[in-house]
């Protein structure tokens, strides 16, 4: 008999909410995912000193011998570099510190302005796919924050959809497969920055959903500045956009997480004008003046199975 099984931990420095319809043993299959997810992190933490990034980041300049999971994982980072022409680029690590998000958002404190500069070139990442080796630019680093979470929950929800039908919700990037019995797909919430209550709610299966913002991980330095953690690898600050939040809809979870940082960089007309040469891409942009814009495919995709909570017309 097919039954809805739940389970909600943190991990990856975020809430994690996994659902999973199936006839098997639901929650002995659900109660394996904290040391799954643990296992990812071991691996691609930027944030623990002994992860198998930071042994990356600790050799830059040499070949690294490193395991299937991270090669991966910066793969598909190094691709989404080159998809957005740079406007996402992994070796930011060294820049996010320089701005002040030298720990997990929770543990920052005030820390004091330092100069930045521009990233490294995304393109000196140098990738050997038979032996799994991968030399990072000489006094670089990188960070795989901007595809690790949505990727990893798109990789959990394939082996769950052995299964059944499940949601894989890692932070708020969220990873759908087959909709539930007796539904048309999983119930989506996209949220409003602005006034925190719910702007709309999709029906979707097979796919996934990114959002990105400067909402949220906020901070203001020693020296009175305010920061935030998307930061522009053109200038090594955090971006001057006029995005609040942009939410994109892919099938592929590392696309849809390179997008949505490349579209909050460019800035909303600008950003959405490129998404139109990407057919496959859905996309809504709050900007920080509360106007609410959306790609023409995801006007459509509202019009056939969601409902609108707000009273704003999409542009």
């Amino acid at each position: 008999m097919m039954q809805l099984y739940y389970i909600e931990f943190r991990a990856m420095g975020c809430r994690v909410e996994i659902q999973l319809e199936t006839d098997a043993d639901g929650l002995k299959i659900l109660n394996t995912m904290p040391a799954r997810l643990e296992d990812y992190e071991a691996i691609l933490s930027r944030f623990r000193v002994d992860s198998e990034l930071s042994h990356l980041n600790r050799q830059a300049g040499q070949w690294v011998s490193v395991s299937e999971t991270l090669f991966k994982a910066v793969k598909h980072a190094k691709h989404g570099a080159r998809r957005t022409d740079g406007f996402y680029n992994p070796l930011i690590l060294n820049q996010m510190v320089a701005n002040g998000y030298v720990d997990s958002f929770d543990q920052v404190h005030q820390p004091v302005s330092i100069q930045s500069q521009p990233a490294e070139g995304w393109q000196k990442i140098e990738l050997m796919p038979e032996s799994y080796d991968i030399r990072l630019p000489a006094n670089s680093a990188i960070d795989l924050g901007g595809v690790a979470k949505g990727w990893v929950a798109s990789e959990i929800a394939k082996d769950l959809s052995h299964y059944g039908a499940c949601l894989v919700n890692i932070g708020g990037d969220i990873t759908v497969t087959d909709a539930p019995t007796g539904q048309a797909g999983w119930e989506i919430e996209i949220d409003d920055p602005c006034s925190g209550t719910n702007l709309l709610t999709l029906s979707l299966t097979n796919t996934t959903v990114i959002t990105s913002g400067v909402d949220y991980r906020r901070w203001t330095t020693a020296d009175g500045i305010n920061r935030h953690h998307i930061i522009d690898p053109r200038t090594g600050y955090p971006a001057q956009t006029d995005v609040l939040t942009v939410t994109v809809i892919h099938p592929h979870a590392p696309t849809a997480e390179v997008f949505a940082k490349a579209v909050l960089l460019m800035g909303s007309q600008a950003g959405l004008a490129w998404l139109y040469e990407h057919w496959r891409t859905k996309a809504l942009v709050i900007r920080r003046d509360g106007c609410v814009m959306a790609t023409r495919n995801f006007q459509n995709l509202i019009n056939k199975n969601s409902i609108l909570y707000t009273e704003g017309e999409l542009s």
